[in-house]
């Protein structure tokens, strides 16, 4: 007998949000995950980027569930409550797809929905050139795999050059990393108002906890992710699944007039399954979240 969908509440606070993790040993580091929704349900994957984690998918994960789709959501290795390792070797762009890869294996998931933002993109990428069979819909949101149209703000780049461990300090500490963090994801939010305290708290608590050391090898590590960009294209020409772009206009760090073009020739997407927010910006979840849980709805068949 098919199970009913589940449905929970959007979770206020990040305590309240860390409370529904589920762990699972990945090699030899715990991974947290959300893994909401009917057993039975179609698999849907979110893919969080920089320097964000599970709780950026809050608002929209239970929109889904209640439609019966099965959702789940990492918190990569370094991010959110998931172990944060000194080695930064452990941070590259292979193992890091390896990991969702073994946390889907190890949920007996053989085919899902794969969604990406930010550096969620090339970890999604990653995940594609290695299991190309297994994604069954691919759904893209203010990313890249090209180097026209991507622009690492100012700030980011900064953080790999010798100031970059005191401008990381002081994003993690208690006293100045909650204004610097809040200052940021409001930058970069078409609606800086849903950046409240609470919103905050969910991205600045991993920082504190240790989160810098996988933002600041990756940011001073571009032009090794520049290289493999030939690869992911031909990744997206061996897929052969339906795809959706949502994106936030306002956002001049992945400019959608020129990527959205690009994606679409390689991956073959239909104008009508590229959508975008003229009012939105990178962090379109925090403020577009009910739209793109339809946008998400509809392509999925739901």
């Amino acid at each position: 007998m098919k199970q009913q969908a589940t449905q929970f509440t959007v979770p206020q606070t990040v305590v309240e949000h860390r409370a529904r993790l589920k762990k699972a040993k990945i090699g030899n580091y715990n991974i947290a995950y959300v893994d909401e929704g009917p057993r039975d349900g179609e698999v849907i994957v979110f893919v969080h980027g920089m320097p964000t984690n599970s709780w950026l998918w809050r608002k929209i994960i239970p929109q889904l569930t209640a439609v019966g789709l099965r959702v789940i959501a990492p918190d990569l290795l370094g991010f959110g409550a998931s172990d944060k390792p000194a080695n930064p070797s452990e941070y590259t762009l292979e193992r890091q797809s390896k990991r969702i890869i073994a946390l889907l294996d190890q949920l007996g998931i053989q085919k899902w929905t794969q969604v990406a933002h930010d550096l969620g993109g090339p970890w999604t990428w990653e995940v594609i050139d290695r299991a190309t069979e297994r994604i069954q819909r691919l759904i893209i949101l203010n990313t890249s795999a090209y180097r026209e149209g991507f622009n690492p703000p100012a700030m980011v780049k900064m953080m790999a050059t010798p100031i970059g461990p005191m401008m990381l300090g002081m994003m993690s500490n208690k006293v100045t990393g909650p204004f610097m963090v809040g200052t940021f994801f409001r930058t970069f939010t078409g609606n800086a108002a849903v950046i409240d305290k609470d919103a905050v708290e969910g991205y600045w608590l991993p920082l504190n906890e240790g989160t810098t050391l996988p933002f600041r090898q990756f940011v001073g590590d571009f032009e090794n992710l520049y290289a493999q960009f030939d690869r992911y294209h031909a990744a997206f020409r061996r897929l052969n699944v339906p795809v959706l772009i949502i994106w936030g206009k306002k956002d001049q760090v992945v400019n959608v007039t020129k990527l959205a073009p690009q994606f679409a020739a390689d991956l073959r997407i239909s104008q009508e399954n590229v959508h975008i927010f003229e009012d939105a910006n990178h962090f379109l979840a925090e403020d577009k979240a009910d739209a793109i849980a339809e946008k998400i709805k509809k392509f999925m068949g739901k």
